[in-house]
C-alpha cells in the first residue's frame, strides 16, 4: 500500500506542476496577444543635452547616440558606458554588436569605437561619403576626389587593410555599400547611364581566403538594366538584400553571392526595414485596409505579415518579433504574424524605440530624454 500511496502522491505532484506550468503558459499567451492602452515610465529618466542634431543607433549595450559634438553609448538604465569627443558638421554613423564608427560627410575626420570602448580618431585621404562599421571594429570608409572613388578598410586601430578606387568614367556614381558584420565581406551599389539607358551594377567582394583567387577580391558581378538600386545591406553575416526600385533581391554571401530570392513589388515603395531575419516593404495601396501596405517577409521570402496603415511614419524598425513605427507625435507596435501590441499619442517626440528582451518593455528616446517603459492597460 505504501507504494501505490507513493506513486500517487508522485502522479499528484506532477499534475500540479503540469496545472501550473499550463497555467503561465495561457497567461503568457494571452498577455502575448493583448492590444495594449497606453505606457507608464518605469525607474528614472536619462536626461540630455538638448539638441536638434542627435542621431540614434542600436547597440549591444543600449543606444548609441551622435551628435555634431561627440558620441556615446547609453545602457538600457541610461547610463553613459561609453563617451568620445569630436567636432564635426555632418557626422555619419554606424554600429555593430558593441562597435561604432561615426565619419564627417564632405570632411576627413572619422571616429572608431572598439568593443572595449576606446576610440581611435583617424584623418582620411579624401572627403567621407560613408562609414560601416563591423562587430569587432573594422571600418569601411567610402570617400570621394572628384571623379574618382575610393573604399578604405581600417582596422580598429587605424590599420589600413583594404585600399580600392573607382573612376566615375569606367564605374558609374556610387549608391550605396555595406560592410558584413564580420568585416571580411563587402557589397557595392554603382549607378551610370548606357545608350542614355539608367543601369545599376551590384558588385560583391571577398577579403578572406576565397576572395584571395580574385582580383582585388571581387567574386559577383550582377548589372540590373532599368533599375536602379538604391539601397544595400547586409542584414546578417550571410545574407545580402538588394533593394530596388522593382523591389528587394535577397542574396547569399557566405562566401559569394549567389541570388537566393526575388520580391516584386506590386506598388511603388515608401519604406523598407530589416533585420537579421527577417525585412520589410512598405507600399502605396490602392486597397482597404489603408493608404499604404506594409509586407514583412522572411529571408526565404515567404510573408509573415501584412496590414494597411493610414499614413507613413517617419521611422520603421523591426525589432525581434516586433515592427515598430514612429514619428514625433505616434508610436504604432506590432507583432509580426499576430496582433497590435499598441498605438499611441505621444507628449514629446520620438526619436528611436528599442525593445527590451522580448518582454513588454521598450526604451523610447527622443532628443533630450531616454526613458525606460512598459505597456499597460489591455485595450477592450
Amino acid at each position: 500500500m505504501e507504494k501505490y500511496k507513493w506513486q500517487i502522491i508522485g502522479g499528484a505532484s506532477v499534475l500540479a506542476v503540469l496545472v501550473i506550468v499550463l497555467s503561465v503558459y495561457i497567461s503568457k499567451r494571452n498577455r502575448d496577444r493583448r492590444t495594449y492602452e497606453n505606457f507608464d515610465v518605469i525607474g528614472k529618466t536619462t536626461e540630455f543635452a538638448e539638441t536638434s542634431e542627435a542621431h540614434y543607433l542600436p547597440s549591444a549595450k543600449g543606444v548609441f547616440r551622435y551628435t555634431r559634438d561627440g558620441a556615446e553609448i547609453v545602457d538600457r538604465k541610461g547610463k553613459t558606458v561609453v563617451a568620445v569627443s569630436y567636432n564635426m558638421n555632418r557626422p555619419y554613423g554606424d554600429t555593430c554588436g558593441n562597435s561604432a564608427a561615426v565619419g564627417e560627410v564632405g570632411g576627413k575626420s572619422l571616429v572608431i569605437i572598439n568593443p572595449n570602448g576606446e576610440s581611435t580618431p583617424i584623418t582620411t585621404a579624401y572627403q567621407i561619403v560613408k562609414v560601416q562599421v563591423a562587430s569587432q571594429g573594422v571600418t569601411a570608409v567610402w570617400m570621394n576626389n572628384g571623379d574618382e572613388d575610393f573604399i578604405r578598410l581600417y582596422e580598429a586601430d587605424g590599420t589600413v587593410l583594404v585600399d580600392m578606387n573607382t573612376l566615375v568614367s569606367t564605374s558609374g556614381f556610387p549608391i550605396d555599400f555595406s560592410l558584413s558584420n564580420d568585416g571580411t565581406k563587402l557589397v557595392t551599389a554603382f549607378a551610370s547611364f548606357k545608350e542614355d539607358h539608367l543601369q545599376t551594377q551590384l558588385s560583391s567582394y571577398n577579403f578572406g581566403a576565397v576572395g584571395g583567387n580574385y582580383y582585388d577580391g571581387l567574386v559577383a558581378v550582377e548589372i540590373f538594366a532599368d533599375e536602379m538600386i538604391a539601397d544595400v545591406e547586409f542584414v546578417n553575416n550571410n545574407t545580402i538584400a538588394a533593394y530596388g526600385d522593382k523591389g528587394v533581391r535577397i542574396y547569399d554571401m557566405e562566401e559569394i553571392a549567389d541570388l537566393r530570392k526575388e520580391i516584386v513589388a506590386d506598388a511603388p515603395i515608401s519604406m523598407v526595414s530589416y533585420s537579421d531575419s527577417c525585412l520589410a516593404l512598405v507600399t502605396e495601396s490602392n486597397a482597404g485596409g489603408g493608404n499604404f501596405l506594409v509586407r514583412v517577409y522572411d529571408l526565404e521570402g515567404k510573408v509573415l505579415d501584412e496590414r494597411g496603415i493610414s499614413e507613413l511614419y517617419t521611422d520603421f524598425l523591426i525589432d525581434g518579433n516586433d515592427g515598430i513605427m514612429f514619428n514625433e507625435s505616434e508610436v504604432y507596435i506590432f507583432r509580426i504574424g499576430g496582433r497590435d501590441k499598441i498605438r499611441v499619442n505621444l507628449t514629446k517626440g520620438l526619436r528611436y524605440a528599442l525593445g527590451l528582451d522580448g518582454t513588454n518593455e521598450y526604451l523610447f528616446v527622443g532628443d533630450t530624454y531616454l526613458e525606460r517603459v512598459r505597456l499597460v492597460g489591455e485595450k477592450k
